[in-house]
Parts: structure tokens; C-alpha cells; sequence
């Protein structure tokens, strides 16, 4: 038997629910059991030291798998790769492992990234019903030092020729000290997938520039893709652009009626948006007609966003138009039904009730289903007059922190109308984070005092990682925090930034986000679904040894090799071999040795399945773009303004082929990105790129980073990789953060993320940290985000740091 809801009416008394009732209720159980069956994936959240690096820097991160769709024990390995986001290539991928629902690791970015926006893709080793099970993806923006041999920019030359009917492109290719780059091949097509409508080849001018002619006729929104490759001697870039389609609408604006729809003579409130053609918020005014009658102004914030509250009359057309722009065009209001109901609340940001009102233009039976889209967790029914409100009261103890729908439906159980709302507000946790100064000095002690705080501001424990990093090195809108994560942006799409940077701390943001961006008009069924088949299963690296002539006769002996770890396993009789996680964990940059026993091992040949080669096919396909995006204003008297400029450019970088060197073209370093700094330390995180570095020898001994001792350098075998032994891409363990110095004057401290810390045990009484500042001065930020008793929480205080 499901639990009742708990209403109040004003001068009503509740009824009782039949069994025929139950039982239909119990069918649209079964739906968000199926519904849930079909979305229901871990949820995978990484803090990563920051979001703005600059090639050859360090990352620091820590994953927490906050939700498991399946057993956590079964997870055992974080897939990560890097991407560009301006054609999907991978620049690198690596393996961390996950142990008891966590993740650590560092790397090096790669010497050779150029500038542009990349992004961070993971996934864990879980697929289910053969997707990727946790994935994770995290804007960066890269600032590059390398200077770019070759840079294309599109531009439209001319956008329509009366006497042509062309149009005209305009490619420019520059090197990145703004040098004409002449005799660059091109290879360009116009059009997406099968829909080509022109492609050819050409060479740049002697000042760099190419004119691609178009029937500006034949373009559309379905066409209109220009993919251009350019290439120079050895470097190659690739750019998309979208041409501009004629006659088309400059701007748009959805309209989102409060309960999903208009209803004849039932005050709603109606949610709108307004964005431009390339998806750029629009902030700026627009007026609200019926027929030649203006009735209402408009207006949209920073986030192109806005509400106006409406009685829909069935027989009025009602429309909107921009102001600002051309007057002819006209945005037409949703259709306006003749018989349905309303749901009308003041705030969808709750504590512990949620007060509704709900009206109906004609006699209806309806049931209330308060759910978190899996589970039922609240149900009623209720008997509306026609235009009498209904005032009702949702008590919430026994539901838990989070988004939950209430979803109402007709007496055949049909859903009609939906409200998402977000449930005890006031319980979100969070992290305080105090420290001993306001101001501090290079080469400064900082100490903080952190305490996590969850109901009632009651002191609990948790398990945080902890940054400090310069504040420019954190891009606003590519910022996440694991509370925002968890509450809001895994559950709904294109989530706007808010202007202050934290979504949660804002009530006002989320109710207006959740009337618009958390609005859908989806079918349940109405007839018990057959029970879907739930498939699970793991990535991991196999393999097949294969004999030069012939079968083998029996199964084979191989050694797994990584750092100090030897491991032995054995095919089966036709060959075929699977490495269990543990085989593959390396302290060496992620290098693990897979070479056969067999002492006539050239006989054979090992080939290895990877799942990287699965992931990076995946990844490609779907990179997203970047999660910044441009707000336009529009000005009352100005006439006639396109808000997008024409011109959509996209960052390039290099294609190459797959390299699995840890490290790509640091200074100093050899094949496999191993080097020697001027202290002997190997791999000396102080000193990435430094022109000093030298290469180490196989068989000296040189010292480890953080003090932790001395190591006999093994050498580099990446050119050994032959058909029976293998260098295969191992699981990489975390290493600590390096600590510099203060004390050591003649080494410069110039990082930008001055204190890092993958895990950091909260108590209830305040827990201290002491870290030191380097030799850069201005604004840094102190983040603190992780687990706690209660849930996620988050911290952040940013401090100043003056030259001493």
C-alpha cells in the first residue's frame, strides 16, 4: 500500500483512496520503474584544481562516485581523456583507479596544446545495457605558450548577391604572430552528414586568404555546415562554421506555461526564453500583443530568462515581438486548451512543505503522484470544481533532500500537468572554511580551520579535497561544484551560469530555472510495461597470443610488469587472456610491461584490446561544447540589431595520430616524458619544461619528489614495443602534491595552484590545514568540496596575497 499525502484543503475534508484506485496508481509505479530502469546511471562528480591550464601544466583531481547504479565494489578503474572540442580530437587518455567510491590522480598536460577550449570526458570501467556508466565531462580552457603555425578563421564576405543569388565565404589562414600563411591546402564541404551540397580543394593566396562561393539559396538549418580542413607542411587544423540561412528568424523565445500548458480563463504563470540563432542569451524587452493591442511588456534578465503572468482567453491570438529588433517578426504564444487545470506555486524551493494551488476550468477527478522520478514516494486523489481553487499543502518529513516532480493526473490516470520542485531547501550541507589572515605574503604560512556543516548548522564529518589556486585560473562559467552537480545539473539540461557562480546559495535562480529549464511534457503509459532486461558488464583489457603457424597447443604463461609489481597469468587454450585490475596498477607514470613466458616468445604475437580504443570512438562522437555562452543586450532604440555577429569561430588544434607517451615535447625529458631537474629529482613536478632539464639514464639513481626517498631509474622502453612484449597503458596511482620549499630562495614557486589535497578527514570540531604561499601575488581561492554524513557539501573563500 503506497503512502498518502498529507493535504489540508480550506473547508474540506480528505476522502479515501479505493482499491481500483491503488491498482491504477500502482500501473504508473510500474512507468517510473521503467522510466528509471532507462536513466538510471551512477553519478560521477570530479574536482579538479582548476579549470584554466597552460600547456606543460599539472592537474590535481579527486572523483567521487556519489551514486552506483550497481555494486560499488564492482567499479575498479577512471577512464579520462582530453578533447577539443573544436573537432573531437583526443589529445590524451589515462587510467586511474577507483577504490571505495573514489578516485585520485595527477598528470602532465601535453607541451605541444595549443590554446582553445578542451574538455575533460570520464567514465568509469561499468557499462550498462552497453552504454558508458558515469560520465563526467568538465570545460577547461588552455593557454598556451606554443605559438600556432596555422590559424583559419571564417568569416562571411557577402551573405547574398541579388544578381548571383551566392553567397560568399571568407577563409583566412594566419599563423599565430599574425603572418599571411600562402599555399596552405584546403579541403572544404558544405553540408551536414549525406546532405552535401559543395565540396573542393584549393590552395591559400599569397596573403592567406580563400573565397568559397554558395548558393545562399539552398542553405538551411539542416545544410548549412561549413568543415574545413587546412594543412601546412606538417600541421593541420579543421574548423566548422555555420553559414547564415536566409530569411531566418534572427532570435527566438519558448514560452513555458507553469503546469506544462495554457488552459482557457485559469491564471498561469508563463515562464520565456530568449536566445539568438547561435544560442546566446538575449537580455532585453519585448511586448506582448493580442491582435493589433499591446497588453504587456516583458522583460528578460541576464540569463535571457523571464515570467509574466497570463488568463488565456481561447479566442485570442496572442504573440510577442522583440523590441529592439525588425517589428514584422512575430513569436506565437502555445495553443490555449479548451478544458484542463492549472497548478499555480508561489516558490519551488521548499523546506519542508510545499503549498500549491490547483484549479480546473471544468468538474474533474484528478490524482497528485509526488515522485523522484523512480519512486512514488507521496499519492492522493482529488475532486476539482470548475474555477475553484484548491489549496494544498504537501508535508515533506518523510521525503529526503532533493528534485522531486509532482506530477497530476486525470481520472484515467494520464498525466496532464507537472511541477518539479527542489525539497528541504534548508538542509543543504556546506563546508566553512576559516583562515588565521585576510591578507598574506609570498613564501606566507596559511593555516584554515574547515568545519562541515549540515542540519540545523550542526558540525558533522566529512571527507573533502581541498585547492588553493590563483583566481584567474578558475573560468566562471566552466566552474562546477559538487553541490550544484548533485541537486541540479545532472538532472536538468543546459543549466544557465548564474552571474554570482554558485546556483544553489540563489532561491530566486532556481525558481526561475526550474519553471523553464525544469519543464517537460513527457507520456507515461498506461498499461503495465514488460519488464525490461537490466545488462551489466566491465570494460577491462584482454587479449588474444596468437602462434606464427598454426593453434596453440596449450594455454600460455604472461608476466604483467608494473613498477615493483610482477604479476603471472595464463590463456586460455585458444589464447584468448583478460588482466584484472590489479595487474595493471603503476607507480611509473602509468607504464605496465606485458611480455610472454615462453623463452621462443618471437613466435607469437600478443595483440591487446584496450578499452580506450572503445572510449576514444564514444568521446568522438560525443564531445559537447563548451559550457560558456555569450548574453547579448538589446537596446530600446536601437533598430534593426543582429545579435550574433555572423561570424561563429571555433578553436583548432593539431590532428595527429594516437600517442601513448605519457608526456608530449617537455624540454629535457626523453620518450617517455621521464627527465631529470637541476635538484636530481626525477620528474620533478617544480620543474616541468625547464630548459635545464636533462634526460635520465637507465640504471642511476636519482632522488624522488616530496623526499620520498631515491629510485634506480629503469630506463624507457617505449621503442621496444614489439610483437610479443608490449607496453601497455597501466592504472595510474595517485602521487602526492609537491610541496616547494619557502625556505629555498634560489628556487623560484610560481604555481598557480599553491595546495592541493585529495582527501582531507573533517571532524565536528574544527579540522586545521597549513599550507604556503609562493611568489605570485593577487586574488587566490580556497575550495572545498566532498562527502559528508548528511551528503555533498561545498566551501569557498578567496584571500589576497601581497609581494612580502
Amino acid at each position: 500500500m503506497l503512502p498518502k499525502i498529507i493535504l489540508v484543503y480550506f473547508f474540506m475534508l480528505f476522502g479515501y483512496i479505493t482499491r481500483a484506485q491503488v491498482q491504477s496508481v500502482d500501473v504508473v509505479a510500474e512507468n517510473l520503474k521503467s522510466y528509471h530502469l532507462q536513466h538510471n546511471r551512477s553519478t560521477l562528480f570530479i574536482h579538479f584544481d582548476k579549470n584554466v591550464y597552460t600547456n606543460n601544466d599539472q592537474v590535481w583531481f579527486t572523483a567521487y562516485l556519489l551514486k552506483a547504479a550497481v555494486k560499488s565494489d564492482q567499479f575498479h578503474t577512471l577512464y579520462l581523456s582530453l578533447v577539443n572540442t573544436a573537432d573531437s580530437t583526443i589529445i590524451l587518455q589515462e587510467k586511474f583507479l577507483i577504490e571505495e567510491g573514489m578516485a585520485f590522480g595527477s598528470f602532465t598536460l601535453p607541451d605541444s596544446l595549443l590554446s582553445g577550449h578542451y574538455n575533460f570526458v570520464a567514465n568509469t570501467n561499468i557499462k550498462l545495457n552497453n552504454d558508458f556508466d558515469g560520465v563526467f565531462t568538465q570545460p577547461i580552457i588552455i593557454k598556451s605558450t606554443t605559438i600556432n603555425p596555422l590559424v583559419p578563421q571564417v568569416a562571411v564576405f557577402k551573405s547574398y548577391d541579388e544578381k548571383t543569388k551566392m553567397g560568399t565565404a571568407l577563409l583566412m589562414v594566419l599563423s599565430g604572430d599574425n603572418r599571411f600563411v600562402e599555399n596552405a591546402e584546403i579541403n572544404y564541404k558544405i553540408g551536414r552528414g549525406k546532405n552535401i551540397l559543395h565540396a573542393g580543394k584549393a590552395k591559400s593566396s599569397v596573403i592567406g586568404e580563400l573565397m568559397i562561393d554558395y548558393n545562399a539559396d539552398q542553405i538551411n538549418e539542416q545544410n548549412n555546415l561549413l568543415q574545413a580542413s587546412v594543412r601546412k607542411g606538417k600541421d593541420v587544423r579543421h574548423l566548422t562554421f555555420n553559414l547564415p540561412v536566409r530569411n531566418a528568424k534572427k532570435y527566438k523565445i519558448k514560452f513555458y506555461p507553469e503546469s506544462g500548458y495554457l488552459v482557457d480563463q485559469l491564471y498561469s504563470k508563463v515562464g520565456f526564453e530568449v536566445k539568438d540563432e547561435s544560442g546566446n542569451a538575449i537580455k532585453g524587452k519585448a511586448v506582448l500583443y493580442d491582435g493589433p493591442k499591446a497588453i504587456d511588456t516583458l522583460n528578460t534578465n541576464s540569463l535571457g530568462m523571464g515570467s509574466f503572468m497570463l488568463q488565456p482567453d481561447k479566442n485570442k491570438k496572442l504573440y510577442a515581438k522583440i523590441l529592439g529588433v525588425d517589428s514584422a517578426e512575430r513569436f506565437e504564444l502555445p495553443s490555449i486548451l479548451p478544458k484542463g487545470l492549472a497548478v499555480r506555486a508561489r516558490s519551488l524551493v521548499v523546506d519542508n512543505d510545499l503549498r500549491v494551488q490547483i484549479e480546473s476550468n471544468v468538474a474533474s477527478k484528478i490524482h497528485l503522484v509526488l515522485h523522484d522520478f523512480s519512486t512514488i514516494h507521496l499519492q492522493s486523489h482529488l475532486d476539482l470544481d470548475p474555477f475553484t481553487s484548491k489549496n494544498v499543502r504537501f508535508k515533506l518529513d518523510s521525503v529526503p533532500i532533493g528534485l522531486y516532480a509532482l506530477t497530476i493526473l486525470n481520472e484515467a490516470f494520464q498525466p496532464v500537468a507537472e511541477r518539479i520542485f527542489f525539497a528541504h531547501y534548508d538542509q543543504i550541507n556546506k563546508v566553512q572554511i576559516g583562515t588565521d589572515k585576510e591578507e598574506y605574503q609570498t613564501r606566507d604560512r596559511v593555516e584554515i580551520a574547515l568545519n562541515a556543516l549540515g542540519k540545523k548548522n550542526k558540525s558533522i564529518n566529512g571527507l573533502v579535497s581541498i585547492s588553493c589556486v590563483q583566481a584567474n585560473r578558475l573560468s566562471q562559467p566552466n566552474n562546477q561544484n559538487i553541490t550544484d552537480f548533485y541537486f541540479f545539473q545532472q538532472h536538468l539540461v543546459d543549466l544557465p551560469q548564474h552571474p554570482q557562480g554558485l546556483k544553489y546559495m540563489n532561491p530566486e535562480y532556481l525558481n526561475q530555472v526550474l519553471l523553464i529549464k525544469g519543464w517537460r511534457k513527457y507520456k507515461w503509459q498506461t498499461e503495465k510495461l514488460a519488464s525490461t532486461e537490466f545488462i551489466q558488464s566491465s570494460m577491462e583489457l584482454s587479449g588474444t597470443v596468437k602462434r606464427d603457424i598454426g593453434r596453440l597447443k596449450a594455454p600460455m604463461a604472461l608476466n604483467t610488469i608494473g613498477g615493483t609489481n610482477i604479476n603471472v597469468l595464463v590463456t586460455d587454450s585458444a589464447g584468448h587472456f583478460t588482466i584484472p585490475s590489479a595487474n595493471l596498477l603503476s607507480t611509473d607514470q602509468g607504464r605496465v610491461w606485458l611480455s610472454l613466458s615462453d623463452k621462443r616468445s618471437y613466435k607469437y604475437d600478443v595483440l591487446v584490446n584496450d578499452p580506450l580504443v572503445e572510449i576514444k570512438k564514444y568521446v568522438i562522437k560525443n564531445v559537447s561544447k563548451p559550457m560558456e555562452t555569450g548574453v547579448k543586450v538589446l537596446e530600446d532604440n536601437v533598430l534593426n540589431i543582429s545579435a550574433s555577429s555572423g561570424i561563429k569561430l571555433k578553436d583548432v588544434i593539431i590532428k595527429s595520430n594516437k600517442d601513448d607517451r605519457v608526456n608530449f615535447a617537455l624540454r629535457g625529458a626523453n620518450k617517455c616524458g621521464d627527465y631529470v631537474c637541476r635538484s636530481n629529482i626525477l620528474n620533478c613536478g617544480n620543474h616541468i619544461g625547464d630548459p635545464e632539464n636533462r634526460q635520465p639514464e637507465r640504471g642511476r639513481t636519482y632522488r624522488q619528489a616530496a623526499g620520498s626517498g631515491s629510485i634506480i631509474y629503469s630506463g624507457c622502453t617505449d621503442d621496444e614495443d614489439k610483437a610479443n612484449f608490449k607496453i601497455l597503458k597501466g592504472i595510474r596511482l595517485a602521487k602526492d602534491f609537491y610541496q616547494s620549499d619557502i625556505s629555498n630562495m634560489n628556487e623560484p614557486i610560481n604555481f598557480a595552484t599553491i595546495y592541493w589535497n585529495y582527501q582531507v578527514a573533517i571532524r565536528p570540531s574544527d579540522t586545521k590545514v597549513v599550507f604556503n604561499t609562493g611568489d605570485i601575488s593577487g586574488k587566490f581561492k580556497i575550495i572545498v568540496q566532498g562527502i559528508t554524513a548528511e551528503g555533498v557539501a561545498y566551501g569557498e573563500k578567496e584571500i589576497t596575497i601581497k609581494q612580502k
